[in-house]
């Protein structure tokens, strides 16, 4: 079973831009993605054939305590059992990818750091 996961160059790109203004670690923004994620109806692409950084993050560090609750999150949306081998690194990390794209661009048209904080708060109420 594979424990660890490397974020696309791209991702792990966003993750650092977002970062530096806000100081929010890229575990933190990872799971803030997939739950941005989530509510597109659509399965994401794989990250298969992408340029994949050196940076990674640890299953337990990523999801913690509430390991089985993303994972049940992530079969009930694809809708289908998922091997464990397929849902960690590969599901998952479809989730991060396609969630950091739109985490970015809330980013980038936030006037300031503090709206964007407040966005991401507006996420988890909303």
């Amino acid at each position: 079973m594979n424990y660890r996961l490397k974020l696309t160059e791209q991702t792990h790109l966003y993750f650092k831009e977002i970062a530096n203004s806000t100081h929010i670690t890229p575990n933190i923004l990872a799971r803030f993605a997939v739950g941005i994620s989530l509510k597109n109806e659509k399965t994401p692409s794989s990250v298969k054939g992408q340029p994949i950084s050196n940076f990674e993050i640890n299953r337990a560090t990523l999801t913690g305590e509430h390991d089985e609750m993303f994972k049940m999150m992530i079969l009930q949306h694809a809708k289908r059992h998922i091997e464990e081998e397929r849902y960690f690194p590969d599901y998952f990390n479809a989730h991060i990818t396609r969630g950091a794209e739109e985490l970015y661009q809330m980013f980038q048209f936030s006037r300031s750091t503090n709206q964007f904080l407040r966005e991401l708060l507006a996420l988890q109420e909303g």
